[in-house]
């Protein structure tokens, strides 16, 4: 039976980083999640802060190669990206509040929000915050 899981930052940077130290397990895992059928579903923060790191530390190639990742990822129903909106931000700045010891950012709130409203209980990355809020954190 597939899943959903909620991608987080850093695993689309090990993705297409070869240089990321996570860039095998990342990888490897992401093969495990497509063979058995997981949909991914993803932020706008996200995406901003995937393109913001890789064109600092990989340049205009990788930013590109992601866009097309993304793209084709879209139209095969493999991810989803969820649009931001005010009920959104709301959820996203409670989350904030309610874990003021996690010093969280947006994106990792706005990633909670959306795991929460869709109850998607694993996140595709590396932030331990993750597993504080109550997510599993795969791989």
């Amino acid at each position: 039976m597939s899943r959903t899981l909620y991608a987080d930052t850093g695993a689309l940077i090990a993705l297409l980083y070869q240089r990321d130290q996570a860039h095998q397990m990342i990888t490897e895992y992401f093969r495990v999640l497509r063979a058995a059928g997981d949909r991914l579903v993803t932020s706008e923060p996200v995406i901003a802060e995937t393109v913001t790191r890789l064109r600092h530390d990989a340049g205009l190639s990788r930013v590109t190669a992601f866009r097309g990742v993304i793209d084709r990822a879209v139209s095969q129903g493999s991810l989803l990206i969820r649009e931001s909106e005010p009920a959104l931000r709301r959820v996203a700045f409670d989350v904030i509040e309610r874990f003021s010891d996690l010093r969280l950012s947006y994106a990792d709130a706005v990633g909670a929000a959306i795991a929460g409203e869709r109850r998607i209980a694993a996140v595709f990355g590396l932030d331990n915050d993750f597993r504080v809020m109550g997510f599993a954190v795969e791989p």
